[in-house]
């Protein structure tokens, strides 16, 4: 498997491997849906502090560490494809989620009408 993210199930902000330099989207908090929690740095390989998460990656559901307030698996919606693959984006577009959208899009189209104007896809 090569790179491959989702976006916060509840900021739908993008969820970045950890070599990119933006711990603001790398440290999360996976949520699986026999109620395992996994918390730390992002690898962009589906694994979340060095637990393979591949098997289950269709149902995992991620959150922004800075957005987590303790919700379990059923309370929160699914998290969408980042478009990037937590990786192939410009640095526009994660200045833009950072400094424009820190708290997150409203949806998922927020998020990827976002990605196709800053991303430089």
């Amino acid at each position: 498997m090569g790179f491959v993210s989702k976006v916060c199930a509840k900021s739908n902000l993008p969820v970045v491997h950890d070599q990119r330099g933006y711990d603001c989207f790398n440290r999360v908090v996976a949520l699986l849906p026999n109620g395992d929690i996994v918390k730390g740095s992002y690898d962009g390989y589906a694994r979340v502090d060095g637990v393979e998460l591949q098997n289950h990656w269709e149902y995992v559901k991620l959150v922004l560490e800075q957005h987590y307030n303790g919700e379990s698996y059923n309370d929160l919606p699914r998290s969408g494809s980042e478009l990037g693959q937590g990786h192939f984006m410009h640095d526009d577009f994660l200045l833009y989620c950072k400094m424009i959208k820190p708290k997150g899009f409203k949806n998922y189209g927020g998020y990827k009408r976002a990605f196709e104007k800053y991303a430089q896809w």
